[in-house]
């Protein structure tokens, strides 16, 4: 019975026997939980509906980008399906026409010859469909991969930059992007396997129920005992796979470092050749016990399940036979059955295969979806609203601003209140990690403020467009990206606007990018390059030509001068040049930035004289600020750090500092 007063989801069932030796009886509780059964049909229904919708994601990108041929293949793929019981049927006839002939002695090739057309066009049509299914399979893939990446790429450009700060996008991204092409093709071949599995085996399902319901039955049991296992298996795979991402993260990171060219003088010259090969070995080694051990697992179970299959073939010939000997069935039909089992064998085998890949791709599938869900940065929820001022008026206020890092035990940035003007030069100095450039990453957009408010002309950023407030921006950053592309198109990324109109060859634009190389100081070598603006750089690509840190670095900083903002920062922007390059960029920097609001990152404190006013970071806090007179009237930290530095040049060698 169920009752009120029962556990939730729990029914005793009372069965009352004879007790031996006694005249009473007695009753015996059998319990069963129903919540795990519950369980158990909700997990299997949860994976056929997350393989549904990874099946029906794919089949929508078909769709959509290759319609024609993944249209053609389904067709190839029915019909070929459909001639496995065809088949058989015809080997049945034509057995049983063949006895019938040499009963009654009659002409043979009448009697026979439909049943030999009907099989020699299934034997052809399905030799059509092998032959064509590679190269429908590429038309499909290729494309559909192409999109696939697209997306992915995509959304890792519209991600928030803290996104980026955190491991699990990483694990995210790479088991993502362990859907590739091949992964593609699998799916699809998955695809056309099952439903050519699929129509093959109800085929011979109705082809059986001909000689006895039962054999039927056993057959459809065979594909589902078929299926659970494919379905145990490749959970087993991916959940090793899901695991196991960071050290192949690892072992791939010591791969490319080992081969990688900026990384290998250092190799060299300090022979960490073998430390490096020893890290890569023990990730390899960590990520291959891993994936052995799912392997494992997955062989016993593989093994069983065969194991099990043979064993139910091997009953249900002795049953055909046993029919036939009773003579249920006729000769043609027992040796067509048996034919038709060797082709079930077959069968159920490549629909093993397909629904393992299927299974296994559907969590593949599942962290791609998951990754192209993931929510980009955010548009202001209030519509419609103005873009920034401009020009700006008041300036961008900070307001009790502060950042945390993803997993950071203390923020970066740390209630800093802080007003910049327009057509004011600042400049943050600080100790390193003190925050200056969180700090600046937060003015551009990059990052959005755990706590506090950040506001230009009263207007705070969360009301505002990302792209349109980075537009009235300029920076270099101290890790600047070195494009390998012309010079021409490397000053362009500045101004994406330029290459999108089409309009980079323009004399007007021409003009701009000489005047940005000319304030960058970048002219001077470009003049020496053998194409000028159109030379090729980096060595990634044949005829390419590589530059020194310091041209490169210049080049970063034509490329920030070539956008009309109103607001320009320099993050360490003279870190690879030499003195007198170093002054000449920051005399360039004062008169580009006139009119401008003007933000400088600079461990040289000689370069913060530039500057109206002076900030000071100490541990992401603001701790002074004023200008350079100021703060050494002061002596607080800013003239600490001054004395230190002038005592580099004015100390005489020898002196303390050398000791």
């Amino acid at each position: 019975m169920c009752g009120p007063w029962f556990t939730p989801g729990v029914c005793r069932y009372t069965v009352l026997t004879p007790t031996v030796g006694t005249r009473g009886q007695r009753e015996v509780g059998v319990s069963v939980n129903l919540q795990r059964y519950r369980a158990m049909w909700a997990k299997a229904t949860a994976h056929l509906r997350e393989t549904g919708g990874g099946t029906a994601f794919v089949v929508g990108l078909v769709w959509k980008h290759a319609p024609v041929a993944g249209g053609l293949l389904a067709v190839f793929t029915l019909v070929s399906g459909a001639t496995v019981p065809l088949v058989v049927w015809s080997f049945t006839e034509l057995i049983d026409a063949l006895s019938e002939v040499v009963a009654v002695q009659a002409e043979p090739w009448l009697a026979v010859a439909p049943w030999l057309l009907v099989l020699l066009g299934a034997l052809a049509v399905r030799s059509i469909e092998s032959a064509s299914a590679f190269y429908l399979g590429e038309r499909v893939a290729v494309p559909v991969t192409a999109a696939m990446q697209h997306g992915v790429h995509e959304k890792a450009a519209a991600l928030p930059l803290r996104d980026f700060e955190q491991e699990a996008y990483y694990t995210k991204l790479e088991t993502a992007q362990q859907f590739n092409g091949d992964r593609l093709s699998d799916v699809i071949d998955s695809l056309s396997w099952l439903l050519s599995s699929v129509i093959g085996v109800a085929g011979l399902v109705a082809l059986y129920v001909r000689a006895h319901w039962l054999l039927a039955i056993v057959l459809v049991a065979t594909v589902a005992l078929r299926a659970i296992v494919e379905s145990s298996m490749s959970r087993v795979s991916v959940e090793a796979k899901y695991r196991n991402s960071p050290r192949r993260r690892e072992r791939s990171y010591w791969s490319g470092l080992l081969a990688n060219r900026t990384a290998a003088p250092e190799l060299r010259l300090f022979r960490l050749a073998d430390q490096l090969l020893g890290r890569w070995r023990r990730a390899h080694k960590q990520s291959v016990a891993a994936e052995v051990t799912a392997q494992r697992k997955m062989a016993l179970v593989s093994i069983a399940s065969v194991a099990a299959q043979e064993a139910i073939g091997l009953v249900m010939v002795i049953v055909l036979l046993l029919l036939a000997l009773r003579e249920s069935i006729s000769l043609g039909d027992l040796v067509a059955l048996l034919y038709g089992l060797s082709r079930f064998r077959d069968l159920t085998r490549y629909a093993g295969y397909g629904l393992q890949n299927l299974f296994v791709s559907r969590a593949e599938l599942g962290h791609l979806r998951a990754f192209l869900a993931l929510e980009g940065e955010r548009r202001p929820c209030r519509s419609p609203r103005r873009g920034p001022p401009r020009p700006i008026r008041e300036g961008v206020q900070l307001r009790d601003v502060s950042f945390t890092y993803p997993g950071a035990a203390r923020p970066a940035v740390d209630g800093v209140t802080l007003t910049l003007r327009p057509q004011e030069r600042v400049a943050l100095v600080g100790e390193n990690g003190a925050g200056k450039t969180t700090l600046v990453r937060l003015l551009l957009g990059l990052y959005r403020p755990t706590q506090g408010a950040i506001t230009v002309d009263g207007i705070d950023l969360t009301e505002v467009d990302p792209d349109e407030w980075r537009r009235e921006a300029t920076a270099v950053f101290q890790d600047f990206v070195r494009f390998p592309t012309t010079v021409r198109e490397n000053i362009a990324y500045g101004d994406v606007a330029v290459l999108a109109g089409g309009t980079v060859s323009n004399e007007a634009v021409q003009q701009r990018f000489a005047a940005a190389a000319a304030r960058s100081g970048a002219d001077r070598f470009i003049a020496t390059l053998p194409d000028g603006y159109d030379a090729l750089l980096g060595k990634e690509w044949a005829g390419g030509v590589e530059l020194s840190s310091g041209q490169w670095q210049r080049l970063a900083i034509a490329r920030a001068y070539l956008r009309d903002a109103q607001i320009i920062v320099l993050d360490e922007p003279t870190a690879a040049l030499d003195p007198r390059a170093e002054v000449a960029v920051y005399r360039q920097f004062s008169r580009a930035a006139a009119g401008r609001c003007a933000v400088l990152i600079s461990h040289r404190l000689g370069a913060a004289r530039l500057a109206d006013r002076i900030v000071v970071l100490a541990d992401g806090r603001l701790v002074e600020e004023g200008s350079h007179d100021d703060l050494l009237q002061q002596d607080g930290v800013y003239a600490g750090m001054y004395r230190l530095q002038a005592s580099w040049y004015t100390q005489p060698a020898g002196g303390e500092w050398d000791r």
